[in-house]
């Protein structure tokens, strides 16, 4: 039965805890609801308010300064999170809390920049794989220590030829082969793996091939090297 916000009005304030979860979580709870459930008693009242995606900005306000992790990590983790909301999560001590902030599609440059010095490996991965990644938060993802983040930053569709340039040229053979596989690939980048050989050589050099003007670039670059010698 769909309840309407007059019932879950009344659900909210029951004495039973799991009437005021279902209240809670209810996607049809209005913003006076949701108000009353994110300063319920209950950290499972709470943890349902947070997380549901009728959450307004006020309510994922209060929630991501609770005294419970898995209340903030859900505040964090709504698309309804603004960036005040996930600058916050992002300098929180819990690094679920900073993870859920760094993969939020609402993160700005500024969150992705603190989240990819994070002292985390998770929550760098998560900058380093976030939509909104700036070429600056890629290029100190690409130098990280770890093959994860260098893979995330390789595969991120914001990653500029000087990020994808020294993709290329990594040890590692998966960070080599999704760097030619992304759109933003030149042929500079792939004339440089396909150089190589190894792993992700294959993929550059059929990549080269499907397009003529990057054929005939690869050519004359190939020639040029054996004169050179």
């Amino acid at each position: 039965m769909v309840k309407t916000p007059s019932q879950l009005l009344k659900d909210i304030r029951s004495n039973d805890i799991y009437v005021r979860c279902a209240a809670a979580d209810n996607p049809n709870a209005t913003l006076e609801i949701l108000m009353i459930a994110i300063k319920d008693k209950s950290t499972s009242v709470r943890k349902y308010a947070a997380f549901n995606r009728k959450a307004a900005p006020e309510v994922l306000m209060i929630a991501v300064k609770d005294e419970k992790a898995i209340v903030r990590e859900n505040a964090a983790c709504n698309p309804n999170a603004t960036p005040e909301v996930l600058m916050i999560a992002i300098q929180d001590e819990d690094a679920d809390v900073r993870c859920a902030a760094a993969y939020n599609p609402n993160a700005t440059p500024e969150v992705l920049m603190i989240a990819i010095n994070d002292k985390d490996r998770g929550v760098r991965g998560n900058a380093a794989q976030n939509i909104n990644a700036t070429p600056d938060v890629l290029m100190i993802a690409i130098n990280d220590s770890h093959d994860y983040m260098r893979i995330k930053a390789a595969c991120n569709p914001n990653a500029t030829p000087e990020v994808l340039m020294i993709a290329v040229k990594h040890e590692n053979a998966d960070v080599r082969r999704y760097a030619a596989q992304n759109r933003n690939a030149t042929p500079e980048v792939l004339m440089q793996l396909a150089s190589q050989g190894g792993a992700g050589s294959g993929n550059a050099i059929k990549m080269i091939n499907s397009d003529p003007v990057f054929a005939l670039q690869y050519a004359a670059y190939k020639a040029a090297k054996k004169k050179a010698g």
